[in-house]
C-alpha cells in the first residue's frame, strides 16, 4: 500500500525489540508498530489483528514518541499466522488503508482474511471534487483580481495612444458603454466557479468518509477532530462569505471595474481559501512545514492571478474590445495586453521558483519523477506547464510589441494582433484547465518517501 514504508517494523512492547516483517518468530509480540512517510491523524485510527485461532484485537493509536505510525494490539492465539489490517487518515487527508500478515513458529493454522474498514487513497471522486474547489477558489479569486486591477487599470488610464491624444475620457465612457453584455459573462462565469466551488465541497465529504469507511455518526468526528475537516469547514463558511460577496456586489455592476472595494469583497474569500488548501494539504508534511506552507500558498496565489486572468481576458476583456470601434479597440487592448503581461510575467517567477521548491522538497530522489504515481503527475503538470509557458511568451515578446506600436501609431497590425490574441486565449484556457485536473490528481497522490 501506498506511504508505508518498505518494511513493517514489529516491536515488542516490554522488551521492545525490532523484529523483520514477514519472518517467522518464536512468539507474538504484544504491538505491532506501523511506519509511514507522513503525520497521522490519532482520531481516525483504526486497526484489527485476528489471531490463527479466532482470537481478536482491535486496539489501534498513533505512536505517541511518534506521529507518522500507528501501534495495534495484538492478541495471545498461539501459533500460526495473524493477519493485521489498518486505516488511518494523514493530517493531509489522503485515507491510508492497508493488511500484513504476520508468522508465529508455524504457518499453520492461518488465521481467516479480513479487510480494513476503509481504502487506500482519495479515490476518483476525491480527486473530481479536489478539482472542482481548485476551480472555484482560484477561479474566483484570479478572475476578481485581473478585473480591477488588470482590466480596470488599463481602463482608467484609457489604454494606450500616441503622445498629444486628448480622447481618454471619450476612450472610458465608451468602453463602459459598451460594457454591459461583458461584464454579464463575466458574472455568470464566475458564479458557475463558485457553484464549483461548493459541489466540490459536497462531493468532498461524502467520498472521504466512504473512503474512511466511517458512516453518519463518524462525520462529527471527521469534521471536529482532523485537519482536513477543519479545512473543510473552513473552505464551506469562506464559499458562503464569496456567494454572499457576489450576490451585494452584481447589484448595479455594469461597470468594467468594479472599483477597489468592491472587487476587495471578491478577492478576499479566494485569499483565504489559498492558504487553507495549502495548510492542510503536502505542504504541512513535512520537515519545515511553516516555509513550505508559505511556499504554497504563494503558488496558489501565482497560479490564480495567471490562469484567472487568461479567463478574464476571454470572457470580458475580448468581448469587450470586440465592441468598440477600431481605435479604440487597438489603444485599449494594447494597455490591457501591457497591463496583464507584467502581472503574468511576475506570476510566472512566482511559480518557477516556489515550484522548483516544492519539488525538491516532495521529492526523495530524481528517479521518483518516472518510478512513482507522483512523479509522473509531476512530469505531467510541468509538460503542460511548459507549453503554457511558450504561448505566454509568444504573447509577451511577438503579440506585445506589435499591439503596443499599432496603438502608438508606429505601425498598423492592431486589429489582426487582438485577433490572434484570441486564438492563444483558447488555447491558453484549454491548456489552463489540463493543468489544474493534474494538480488535482498531484495533490491526491501521496508523495514518494
Amino acid at each position: 500500500m501506498r506511504r508505508v514504508l518498505i518494511t513493517l517494523v514489529l516491536v515488542v512492547a516490554l522488551g521492545g525489540t525490532a523484529l523483520a516483517a514477514g519472518a517467522p518468530i518464536a512468539t507474538a509480540p504484544s504491538v505491532l508498530r506501523i511506519p509511514f512517510g507522513t503525520p497521522l491523524e490519532q482520531a481516525l485510527a483504526s486497526g484489527t489483528v485476528v489471531g490463527p485461532h479466532g482470537a481478536r484485537a482491535s486496539l489501534a493509536r498513533v505512536d505517541p514518541d511518534d506521529p507518522d505510525a500507528i501501534v495495534l494490539g495484538v492478541p495471545f492465539d498461539g501459533a500460526g499466522t495473524y493477519r493485521a489490517v489498518w486505516s488511518v487518515l494523514a493530517t493531509d487527508g489522503h485515507p491510508i488503508a492497508g493488511t500484513r500478515a504476520l508468522v508465529v513458529r508455524s504457518a499453520e493454522p492461518v488465521a481467516p482474511p479480513i479487510a480494513p474498514r476503509g481504502s487506500d487513497g482519495v479515490g476518483l471522486v476525491g480527486i473530481v471534487a479536489r478539482l472542482l474547489v481548485l476551480l472555484g477558489v482560484l477561479g474566483t479569486l484570479g478572475m476578481a483580481v485581473t478585473r480591477e486591477w488588470v482590466l480596470g487599470t488599463a481602463l482608467r488610464q484609457g489604454g494606450i495612444a500616441p503622445p498629444g491624444d486628448v480622447d481618454a475620457d471619450g476612450r472610458r465612457a465608451r468602453s463602459a458603454f459598451a460594457a454591459d453584455a461583458p461584464v454579464r459573462a463575466w458574472w455568470r462565469v464566475w458564479w458557475a466557479l463558485e457553484i464549483s466551488w461548493l459541489a466540490g465541497l459536497a462531493m468532498a465529504l461524502p467520498a472521504q468518509a466512504a473512503r474512511l469507511g466511517i458512516g453518519t455518526a463518524g462525520l462529527g468526528t471527521l469534521l471536529g477532530d482532523t485537519r482536513w475537516g477543519t479545512a473543510w469547514v473552513g473552505l464551506a463558511i469562506l464559499a458562503g462569505i464569496a456567494a454572499a460577496a457576489g450576490v451585494i456586489v452584481r447589484r448595479g455592476d455594469a461597470s468594467p471595474s468594479p472599483g477597489a472595494t468592491r472587487a476587495t469583497a471578491l478577492v478576499a474569500p479566494g485569499v483565504i481559501g489559498a492558504i487553507v488548501l495549502s495548510w492542510s494539504g503536502h505542504a504541512s508534511t513535512g520537515t519545515d512545514a511553516t516555509l513550505g506552507i508559505m511556499l504554497d500558498v504563494l503558488h496558489g496565489w501565482a497560479t490564480a492571478v495567471w490562469l484567472g486572468g487568461i479567463l478574464m481576458l476571454a470572457v470580458l476583456a475580448i468581448p469587450l474590445l470586440r465592441a468598440l470601434a477600431p481605435d479604440d479597440r487597438v489603444r485599449l487592448g494594447a494597455g490591457i495586453v501591457v497591463r496583464f503581461s507584467a502581472v503574468a510575467m511576475a506570476a510566472v517567477v512566482v511559480l518557477v521558483v516556489t515550484g522548483v521548491y516544492r519539488a525538491l522538497a516532495e521529492l526523495p530522489s530524481p528517479s521518483a519523477l518516472w518510478t512513482t504515481a507522483y512523479g509522473a503527475a509531476l512530469v505531467v503538470k510541468l509538460a503542460i506547464f511548459a507549453v503554457m509557458l511558450a504561448v505566454a511568451a509568444w504573447n509577451r515578446w511577438v503579440l506585445h510589441p506589435r499591439l503596443e506600436r499599432a496603438a502608438l501609431g508606429i505601425a498598423p497590425g492592431g486589429t489582426a494582433s487582438l485577433g490572434a490574441l484570441r486564438i492563444s486565449m483558447r488555447a491558453e484556457l484549454v491548456l489552463a484547465l489540463a493543468v489544474l485536473v493534474a494538480v488535482a490528481v498531484l495533490v491526491s497522490v501521496p508523495p514518494p518517501v
